[in-house]
């Protein structure tokens, strides 16, 4: 919950705090809040960010923050992206109908080739507030010494996703769209849940651009999203992305195999897989479009929505389509208004 305080000039000030520290110390703390007129959050590196006033200008450098900060209704305090928003169709085709800026292509990239980040344009877009992925160490340093405040993400896994979330919510003055960005997403996902003594389909997740022998571990983004469609893991390995060969794919035995930007046709010609139960059942699906069930963000609900489709078709394909749509527009309404 993010915490809210002010200053307290009355009698009692100081048994409130108490019981306030006190209330505090039992409960979970998102390490975000407003303190005064200062906008604190904690980042994933477990640092705390402090901003003076909201963030109004804003470098993203981790696409799916992007996608987060229009459903925070804070679009418009973007000044530079990543590259492959512009690159991922998907991603272009739907941002494009919230901001026209990005449909013109006219928020700032700075980046080399989509890849390396431009320190130096970085700057020169004179950001109040930085959000880089954590592990892109070198650009985190060199803005942190140039004195811009960076604030690192994850997107590790659910509770991550929320924390930093709500994060950069405070840092950008949208605590309340937070709250209620999150609060639907747990309503969707309980209704999802299946009996515990239900028996559970076993789902293997592919890699996108064909590679099919790489996937998703237990405790992998996507491991979260099929154990939220109320189905299970086939690869029982506890490894965030491993290679596998075709005969461990044998022994696990997937009733259903789902692809990522990747073709029905990279499986069903892949001859080493041609007498996998799934495959000649054709029980193998394509999440599309990607944009929709982007696992980094609040989307790996409905990442779990689609994929529960296929494992239990209790409804039709017409409602499950009324649905995702609800969805969007739940998570992103009124995000063009605001951009």
């Amino acid at each position: 919950m993010i915490q809210r305080y002010t200053g307290l000039g009355f009698r009692y000030a100081a048994l409130w705090w108490g019981i306030a520290l006190l209330m505090a110390s039992c409960q979970q703390t998102t390490h975000s809040h407003k303190e005064g007129s200062a906008y604190i959050a904690e980042d994933s590196r477990g640092l705390t960010i402090t901003l003076s006033q909201p963030a109004k200008r804003v470098v993203v450098l981790f696409e799916p923050m992007v996608d987060e900060l229009y459903m925070l209704q804070a679009g418009a305090s973007i000044v530079g992206i990543p590259e492959q928003v512009y690159q991922n169709e998907s991603s272009y085709q739907f941002l494009s109908k919230l901001d026209k800026r990005i449909a013109r292509k006219e928020i700032a990239t700075p980046t080399y080739g989509g890849r390396a980040n431009n320190v130096e344009s970085i700057v020169g877009l004179r950001p109040d507030l930085a959000i880089v992925y954590e592990q892109d160490k070198e650009t985190i340093v060199q803005l942190e010494e140039l004195n811009i405040p960076v604030y690192a993400v994850s997107s590790k896994n659910k509770e991550r996703i929320y924390k930093e979330l709500r994060g950069v919510a405070t840092l950008v003055d949208k605590e309340e769209r937070a709250e209620e960005l999150i609060s639907y997403v747990d309503e969707e996902l309980i209704k999802m849940e299946r009996p515990v003594d239900s028996v559970r389909k076993k789902v293997y997740y592919a890699w996108s651009k064909g590679r099919i022998l790489s996937t998703s571990g237990k405790g992998s983004l996507m491991d979260l999203s099929i154990e939220a469609a109320g189905a299970t893991n086939a690869c029982t390995l506890e490894m965030e992305a491993p290679n596998i060969g075709a005969e461990s794919l044998y022994s696990w035995n997937p009733d259903i195999i789902v692809l990522w930007n990747s073709k029905l046709a990279d499986v069903y010609t892949l001859k080493e897989l041609a007498a996998l139960p799934a495959v000649k059942n054709k029980e193998v699906y394509v999440l599309t479009p990607t944009f929709n069930f982007d696992p980094h963000t609040l989307k790996f609900m409905l990442f779990a929505k689609q994929l529960r489709h296929w494992c239990y078709p209790e409804e039709s394909v017409e409602l499950l389509e009324t649905q995702i749509q609800e969805a969007m527009d739940k998570l992103y309404y009124s995000a063009k208004e605001e951009a």
